[in-house]
């Protein structure tokens, strides 16, 4: 039978071969796929295969694991002080440090310092070291879209709205007009601050041009009060249109996103048309509105203080947030 227990203070290795005693004192290390317990003069020394933990008993004749044998030996073996301290210490160590195996081992198994966006991510470019909670909203990027707005009370009647402005929907190169503003709402899953906006120009039109505005909501469901209007946005050729402007956005606010367009040649990156899994403004009668739309507003006008939306149409523009 083989045994390892503490008695009294002594460590008892019985095995095949011998029974020995070691002081408490003495050195436990691992190397070479082995436990090695030395007494602290170095007089004696036995050798356990890592290997051959389970065939190990305590004094109860419980079975240790290779596990439970290491704990047992780091926690009753070291260089102990003299009042038999709790764990071993540590003086000057001379030589080469990788030679000295049980304390690279130890060295080996800590974990680097983590530091913020270089061996840990940010989430939302907000470091997630420390204390306390950080809330997380929904993926797809910051703009990210509640999945109604309030019903009723509009001037053509109220209807919930779906999330898939983002992510849904088959997009396409929308149909413009001329002198027309496309409303549309947006509603931040969290709050969040963007540098830029964006849309895709996908049909270029020569000497067309759109601006983009941000209004704010009338309480039931359309576009008020103008926040904000871009400059002259060249649509002369394709791509990404980006719009340099730093905004605060507030989680669960309603924003109406307005492109009010020139000549209405060139045409904007959409989402859906009129399938089923888009945005859902309102209701005219039994036709589902996807984008108010302001008719007759001249656009070297620029686009109004107040909106005053007075048809709709069924296709919804893209307009990305960075």
């Amino acid at each position: 039978m083989k045994q390892i227990y503490k008695s009294g203070n002594y460590l008892i290795v019985i095995n095949t071969a011998n029974s020995l005693q070691f002081p408490l004192s003495s050195i436990y290390r691992e190397q070479y796929n082995n436990f090695i317990i030395t007494d602290e003069i170095g007089e004696r020394e036995i050798i356990i295969p890592i290997s051959e933990s389970a065939t190990y008993t305590d004094n109860d004749g419980v079975s240790y694991t290779e596990s439970t044998l290491r704990d047992f030996l780091k926690t009753e073996t070291g260089l102990r002080a003299g009042s038999g301290g709790s764990g071993p210490e540590w003086g000057g160590i001379t030589g080469t440090l990788s030679t000295q195996t049980d304390l690279q081992d130890e060295l080996d198994d800590k974990q680097d310092t983590l530091v913020s966006a270089t061996n840990i991510k940010t989430i939302n470019g907000t470091s997630v070291l420390g204390s306390g909670d950080l809330a997380v909203g929904g993926g797809g990027g910051p703009a990210g879209f509640h999945v109604q707005l309030l019903p009723g009370g509009s001037i053509y009647g109220g209807a919930l709205t779906q999330s898939n402005v983002w992510t849904g929907g088959s997009n396409y190169a929308n149909v413009t007009s001329a002198n027309q503003i496309f409303f549309f709402p947006f509603i931040p899953s969290q709050d969040f601050t963007s540098s830029t906006m964006r849309f895709n120009c996908n049909s270029a039109g020569a000497g067309d041009e759109a601006r983009l505005s941000i209004y704010s909501h009338d309480g039931f469901n359309a576009p008020q009060t103008k926040l904000y209007e871009s400059a002259n946005i060249d649509l002369g050729t394709t791509g990404y249109k980006t719009i340099t402007e730093t905004r605060n956005w507030t989680k669960g606010e309603v924003y109406w996103l307005a492109i009010h367009m020139k000549d209405g040649v060139a045409r904007i990156m959409g989402s859906g048309s009129n399938k089923p899994d888009t945005l859902v403004i309102g209701l005219l009668n039994s036709n589902r509105i996807k984008t108010w739309v302001q008719m007759s507003q001249t656009f070297a006008n620029g686009a109004p203080t107040t909106a005053s939306p007075n048809t709709y149409r069924y296709d919804t523009f893209i307009v990305e947030f960075n």
